[in-house]
């Protein structure tokens, strides 16, 4: 039995954060912490995640983001975050993979995940890579993060028929139109310097 308290505190260490030896950062990793909830009609952290989750610093709060923001406000719901993996470059910048959810359209949810750079303990820069939601349109991103760049194409999916005269919804599309955005950024010091971004399909 006291084997077993050491190996448990180890799981679940591990769990709260991803260590890796170089930063290589993608979908991926936060996809086994989700689950649907119909009743927000969003993605959220799984229990087990959330209740591990971490309140935004004075410094984090006040932070806008780069990336796409479909002009929400991105405010925690909770005024916290949970933490997927974490790395620390040869330089002395540290880098947080961060997911949280905040408040859509009608009530829904949206699910930010983001990367953001520090530099002692204090929060120089952040990037959404991804917000997921369904409000009409279909929002998500694949995205891919190293050393040296950040990945990010966002996909806009939309099925809904619309009845041409009056506009309103009067079905689903057997091919949904999508919209396929690809952002480039390169990752230098701690910031995040957009480098590319265009249609690409």
């Amino acid at each position: 039995m006291l084997c077993f308290w050491p190996l448990l505190f180890i799981s679940c260490s591990h769990q709260r954060n991803v260590n890796t030896e170089s930063l290589h950062w993608s979908n991926r990793l936060v996809k086994p912490l989700l689950f649907y909830n119909d009743s927000v009609l969003s993605y959220q952290l799984k229990p087990e995640y959330r209740k591990l989750s971490v309140p935004f610093s004075d410094n984090e709060k006040g932070f806008v983001p780069q990336g796409e923001k479909y002009n929400y406000s991105l405010i925690s719901i909770d005024g916290r975050y949970y933490t997927v993996a974490e790395y620390k470059d040869k330089n002395g910048f540290t880098y947080k993979l961060i997911v949280y959810s905040v408040i859509g359209d009608n009530d829904t949810e949206i699910l930010v995940t983001q990367i953001n750079s520090y530099q002692q303990e204090s929060l120089i820069d952040a990037l959404i890579l991804e917000l997921n939601f369904t409000f009409e349109t279909q929002i998500s991103s694949h995205y891919s993060v190293n050393d040296s760049l950040a990945t990010v194409d966002r996909y806009e999916i939309n099925d809904i028929l619309y009845a041409d005269e009056s506009g309103d919804i009067i079905g689903t599309k057997a091919k949904p139109d999508t919209v396929i955005y690809r952002s480039i950024y390169k990752i230098a010091d701690g910031r995040f310097v957009k480098k590319m971004e265009k249609r690409i399909k």
